[in-house]
């Protein structure tokens, strides 16, 4: 299976940068990159996010209450805020829930997914905190959840990438500045 990043993702990761510095963090949490999708403000997230009775703007204002420093980190130190290994991590899970809708692109969608199933951000707390379950959000963006990890998956895709190497790999885009010219993973 080839992964990479959609485009609509590799803007998110870029504006993820910015609300690091903006609310005054040395490293992009999952939380910046939550934030980064709503600030976006993408269409096919809204959808699932009211889908899932979640108002997007509170959730946004939610995060940036939690995690929010009152000392911003200077623009000249932009280039040197990079992914924490807890958004490395939530970028392997959301590379699965990507495995799991049947798509080769990681998109915003997918890493939604993974902050309502993974735990350890203010972001999760949210979801969990109003009930937001997986059906919810994957039916509000149009999605048929019958199909969410059940269809079968034909013999090249079958097995998993290794999710070191997925972790490896990610990490290496990540470095060469989230281009999508080559799959994370082959």
């Amino acid at each position: 299976m080839d992964l990479s990043f959609s485009e609509e993702f590799l803007q998110v990761l870029e504006v993820s940068r910015d609300e690091a510095l903006r609310t005054g963090w040395h490293n992009i949490c999952p939380d910046h990159i939550m934030l980064a999708i709503l600030r976006l403000g993408s269409p096919r997230i809204s959808a699932a996010l009211e889908g899932a009775g979640v108002d997007p703007s509170l959730f946004k204002e939610s995060i940036d209450e939690a995690i929010f420093i009152s000392e911003q980190v200077p623009w000249s130190e932009r280039g040197t805020i990079n992914l924490s290994d807890s958004s490395l991590s939530m970028l392997q899970h959301a590379s699965l829930e990507a495995a799991r809708c049947h798509d080769n692109s990681l998109s915003p969608l997918h890493f939604l997914l993974a902050v309502c199933r993974i735990a350890g951000c203010y972001s999760h707390d949210f979801l969990s905190t109003h009930g937001v379950g997986l059906r919810p959000l994957i039916e509000g963006a149009g999605e048929d959840w019958s199909l969410y990890g059940l269809a079968p998956m034909e013999k090249s895709e079958a097995a998993a990438p290794d999710p070191q190497a997925l972790a490896a790999a990610i990490e290496q885009r990540i470095r060469e500045g989230y281009t999508t010219d080559n799959p994370i993973v082959s």
